[in-house]
């Protein structure tokens, strides 16, 4: 047993704290899991007394971060018991953090693995997205659920436009590559 083992844990809360996370999980994201934490997420807004159009939006938010981590994240495990598996059965990889700024901006920010080919991809659609105003991502997001769903979309490719569009403070996004691989380690965060 490590004599240091509460203090380092006591150190990382405070390091938690210093960047105004309130709320933060590391691990494994399924629907289950994004449930359970949208519930203590709700009811930590509640008690906290946030604003309902932020916490509406904090929300919103968190939910589709996740459901990004959860379908795209290029961290996953497989059954080790060599069956069969299907996309169903993937474990995806990621972290959240919500909490606030000392600026007083709410935030939500999810982090995760993803493969060196989809990085400009994710990285042209971002910026196009952080140029348009409330109404032009209305229109967008209108367009989009006509279209067909963009090429590797697991979905139907409007989850950063619902997050610009709740996004009243704005957002930033960045990606680290990883050395010896061929992923990045990316990064989004919405502010409320």
């Amino acid at each position: 047993m490590s004599v240091d083992l509460a203090r380092q844990y006591f150190n990382f809360r405070g390091d938690l704290e210093e960047r105004g996370i309130k709320f933060s999980y590391c691990g494994v994201l399924t629907e289950d899991i994004l449930s359970g934490l949208g519930d203590a997420l709700r009811q930590k807004m509640n008690y906290d007394g946030v604003h309902p159009t932020v916490s509406r939006g904090v929300f919103s938010s968190f939910v589709e971060q996740v459901q990004n981590v959860i379908r795209y994240s290029a961290e996953k495990q497989l059954p080790l018991d060599g069956s069969e598996a299907n996309a169903d059965d993937e474990l995806s990889f990621g972290l959240l953090a919500i909490g606030r700024h000392k600026n007083g901006h709410h935030f939500v920010s999810c982090s995760n693995f993803i493969h060196a080919t989809d990085m400009e991809r994710i990285k042209e659609s971002l910026e196009k997205l952080r140029g348009l105003d409330r109404k032009q991502l209305a229109t967008l997001m209108k367009e989009t659920l006509r279209a067909a769903p963009p090429d590797g979309s697991k979905g139907s490719g409007v989850g950063f436009i619902a997050i610009a569009r709740e996004a009243s403070a704005g957002f930033e996004f960045d990606f680290a590559p990883i050395e010896n691989t061929d992923m990045f380690y990316f990064t989004f965060e919405a502010y409320f």
